[in-house]
C-alpha cells in the first residue's frame, strides 16, 4: 500500500495551484521551499490565468515571472494538473497573438493576494 505524500514533503519545483475564492482565475506556482514549522510554502508565482475547462483554452494569462515570490499556508494550494500546467506553459514560452498579457503584473497579483483575504 502506497502512503499518501505529506503538504510537507512536497518537492521542490513543484507547480501548484491557488484558486480564487470568488471567480475562475487561478495563480500558478512554483514550490521553491516549504516552511514546515509554520505549515506555508515559498513559492515563485508563474502566471495568473483563467481558462475553460471545457476546451483547456486560455481566456486571459498574466506573465508574473517578474513578480515578487510569496509566502502562503500550505492549504491554500493544490497540485496542478498537467492539463492545466501544458497550455499555460506553452504559452509562457511560445505567445500567441491573442494573448493577454498584463504591464502591470506586480498590480494583479497583488489584487489577487488581497482577494484571498477578504
Amino acid at each position: 500500500m502506497t502512503e499518501k505524500e505529506s503538504p510537507t514533503e512536497v518537492q521542490i519545483a513543484r507547480i501548484v495551484c491557488l484558486d480564487s475564492p470568488r471567480g475562475k482565475d487561478c495563480l500558478f506556482a512554483e514550490v521553491i521551499d516549504t516552511i514546515s514549522i509554520s505549515s506555508r510554502y515559498w513559492v515563485k508565482p508563474l502566471t495568473l490565468a483563467r481558462s475553460n475547462p471545457e476546451n483547456f483554452q486560455l481566456e486571459f494569462l498574466y506573465d508574473l515571472r517578474d513578480t515578487s515570490q510569496l509566502i502562503l499556508p500550505i492549504n491554500f494550494f493544490r497540485d496542478a494538473l498537467d492539463t492545466e500546467v501544458i497550455p499555460i506553459i506553452s504559452e509562457l514560452f511560445h505567445p500567441g497573438k491573442s494573448s493577454m498579457r498584463s504591464i502591470n503584473a506586480q498590480s494583479a497579483l497583488h489584487q489577487f493576494i488581497n482577494n484571498l483575504y477578504r
